[in-house]
């Protein structure tokens, strides 16, 4: 037991040698000037303001660097107009019947509308207006975002589709190939 103190008793001796040599005039903790003080108000805004600006650039980095970006699209129908006496069947053919709605508003943004008008007027009385639109176009690589019904009688399904999947399918359209 006496032969273990030994060592470790020279190592503080040797400890306290190094430190006492050392300059300590810069170091607070260890300067013999330095006392210990209460913290005050201005102090701790400090730490406070300190503490948030490192969160702030830990938040920052673990953030994405590059978001792509998508087209959404949410398409509505009614559960209560499918033809069907089973309500769970009526339900699946809504879900499908706003699936398709979704659809097809992405292939408007995507697309376009075609629009055709045609009015007729007589005798300065405007006595017929009619109005047709008309959406064509392909869709691929659009991803089901969400189900989920609205209200009692309503479900929505909302679509997405990366900036890539239109840019890409712009291109082909253009070439004639959709």
């Amino acid at each position: 037991m006496r032969s273990a103190s030994i060592p470790l008793t020279i190592g503080i001796l040797a400890t306290s040698v190094f430190v006492s040599a050392c300059d300590t005039a810069g170091i607070p903790f260890l300067s013999e000037s330095s006392q210990h003080s209460r913290a005050t108000l201005k102090s701790k805004r400090v730490g406070l303001q300190n503490t948030q600006m490192i969160l702030a650039e830990s938040t920052l980095a673990s953030a994405p660097t590059y978001v792509a970006p998508t087209i959404k699209a949410v398409g509505f129908s009614s559960i209560a107009v499918q033809q069907s006496k089973n309500l769970n069947q009526r339900r699946l053919m809504a879900i499908r019947a706003a699936r398709l709605d979704a659809y097809r508003v992405l292939t408007e943004q995507i697309h376009g509308v075609q629009l055709d008008g045609q009015t007729t007027v007589a005798e300065a009385i405007l006595t017929s207006d009619v109005m047709s639109a008309a959406v064509r176009g392909t869709i691929m690589g659009a991803e089901t975002v969400k189900i989920e019904p609205s209200g009692q009688d309503t479900y929505s399904v909302e679509l997405s589709i990366s900036q890539t999947h239109v840019d890409r399918l712009i291109k082909l359209y253009k070439r004639s190939l959709l």
